[in-house]
Formats: C-alpha cells, sequence, structure tokens
C-alpha cells in the first residue's frame, strides 16, 4: 500500500484532531526542566523530613543538589528571556497600591 492511497482513506475527523494536536503549543524544553527539577527539590525536601537518622547525610546532600539543579536551571531560562507569566506593560505592584490609597 502506497502513501497516497493511506492518506485517501484518512476521514476528516482524524484530520482534525491531528491538526489540533499540532496547533498546540508545546512548552520549550527548559520549561519542562525547571518544573521537574523543583518537583524534585521538594521531593527532596519532604524525604529529609522523614528519612531514618543514618540516611540523614544523604538527605542532606540530596536535597542541596536538587536546589543548586533548580536554581542554574533558574537562572539559564532568566538568561535566555523565559518567563513563567507573561509581561504587563505598566504595571507592578507599587502602582496598584498608591492607585488603591489614593496616593
Amino acid at each position: 500500500m502506497n502513501i497516497v492511497s493511506t492518506l485517501k482513506t484518512v476521514t476528516r475527523a482524524e484530520i482534525a484532531k491531528l491538526k489540533g494536536t499540532f496547533d498546540t503549543p508545546a512548552l520549550p524544553p527548559l520549561v519542562s526542566a525547571v518544573e521537574y527539577a523543583r518537583q524534585e527539590w521538594r521531593q527532596a525536601i519532604n524525604e529529609m523530613n522523614n528519612i531514618d537518622s543514618d540516611l540523614t547525610d544523604y538527605a542532606i546532600l540530596k536535597a542541596s543538589a536538587a536546589e543548586r539543579r533548580y536554581m542554574a536551571l533558574l537562572k539559564q531560562a532568566k538568561n535566555e528571556g523565559i518567563n513563567a507569566w507573561p509581561t504587563t506593560e505598566g504595571y507592578s505592584p507599587q502602582n496598584k497600591i498608591c492607585a488603591e490609597s489614593g496616593a
């Protein structure tokens, strides 16, 4: 079976489903890595709080390494200009506080 005959058998619903799959924007790999590192760090801290006294040093080193990895990835994301939230022009919390107080 050649490709042309295969494509002829694809329904419009399947094409729409495939199009929707490719139209959704994917997160940049660095954002995913930062989120994964944050989860690892939180898990290491949680493990440190519930660890046996024989493994305390291991838990501390694991939490420290996870924290350093997370911070390094955050710094890399900042250097590449990746933000967690879209920037809003002209907004700052200080301006909002001044506007609410009437100053």
